[in-house]
């Protein structure tokens, strides 16, 4: 249990009397899922007496006008649950810093590193973190009814595409042949945003993970079990095209290499914060980290509260454990 009655009293104690906003909403595609998120984590935590007459929340529509908020309210730390562009990218920690305000999650440069999934592999390669082999879209020099062709690596159909920096799997796509790959790559306006890897049939995993006092707590893991033959956005976010398993059917050598494995890279990676990081399992049993999420959805659905329930976490817990990280 990462949250005791002790601790607990010590962050109300210690944010008891102090101004907290809500970030949510946003201007991207994930705004729906970060309004139901946020929703969510206000009415947690002003369901603590301590705080219940300290906290607003805010939509965040545009910078000139949150910073205006912000400043009118006193604000002095935030509670992050905005997803994807600008919120998950170092963009509004950035803002947050220069009005030396305080906020939850991953500071500048670990949410840029963390939201550019290439970049993310590149650490994990070069730290030996098992991570699928990858090619931009933009270097690829050959492509024929079998395979494409990059500076370096060859991959046969099928291939995984996806963009570098986004989330909720959008624009996440399976493709088999030369000719879905050329329909699908026509409607792309920026190429330098996508990146390629072989797609490797298994079995999809994520992985919770937060900074504790004496090291790093792994939640139990949830096993993803897809009807389509990705876990893309429509598999994602449509009822009944996805059954979880919680927790994972995994032998205990297996879940103890995936724990070993994400731990290193969280570490690597320079998390502190609440992270999820997502994997694929092999039919040979090899352990392939796909992402790293690092503003992870808090809605009635999401995997995160879903872990936390299954370890009789209480949400409201799990939410001012996140706000007493901050430093």
């Amino acid at each position: 249990m990462i949250i005791n009655n002790e601790l607990k009293q010590n962050i109300l104690n210690r944010f008891k009397n102090k101004k907290i906003a809500v970030l949510y909403g946003g201007q991207n595609e994930e705004r729906e899922v970060s309004l139901r998120s946020g929703q969510n984590v206000y009415e947690s935590l002003i369901s603590f007496d301590e705080l219940k007459n300290n906290c607003i929340l805010i939509d965040v529509n545009d910078s000139y006008e949150l910073v205006k908020i912000l400043k009118e309210n006193n604000i002095e730390y935030c509670y992050n649950i905005l997803h994807g562009t600008s919120g998950e990218d170092g963009t509004i920690q950035g803002l947050l810093e220069s009005l030396n305000i305080k906020y939850t999650g991953e500071n500048i440069l670990v949410s840029a590193v963390c939201m550019n999934k290439v970049y993310t592999k590149r650490i994990w390669k070069s730290s030996n973190v098992s991570t699928a082999d990858f090619m931009l879209l933009k270097d690829i020099k050959e492509i024929d009814d079998n395979n494409i062709k990059g500076n370096s690596l060859s991959f046969n159909f099928p291939i995984i595409l996806k963009p570098i920096s986004s989330g909720s799997s959008v624009g996440v796509s399976l493709i088999k042949t030369k000719k879905e790959f050329d329909d699908i790559t026509s409607k792309i306006d920026d190429k330098n945003n996508y990146f390629l890897e072989p797609y490797i049939k298994g079995k999809e995993i994520t992985v919770g993970l937060v900074k504790e006092e004496d090291g790093i707590y792994v939640f139990p893991i949830l096993g993803i079990n897809s009807k389509n033959e990705i876990y893309d956005y429509d598999a994602k976010y449509t009822p009944g095209k996805t059954e979880m398993e919680m927790p994972a059917k995994l032998s205990k050598e297996i879940e103890n290499k995936v724990i070993e494995t994400c731990k290193k890279a969280y570490s690597v990676l320079g998390c502190q914060g609440l992270s999820r990081i997502d994997a694929i399992i092999s039919e040979n049993n090899d352990i392939y980290l796909m992402e790293v999420n690092t503003q992870g959805g808090m809605t009635n659905t999401s995997d995160i509260p879903e872990m936390a329930k299954y370890i009789k976490l209480d949400f409201n817990d799990l939410v001012l454990y996140i706000l007493g990280l901050i430093d």
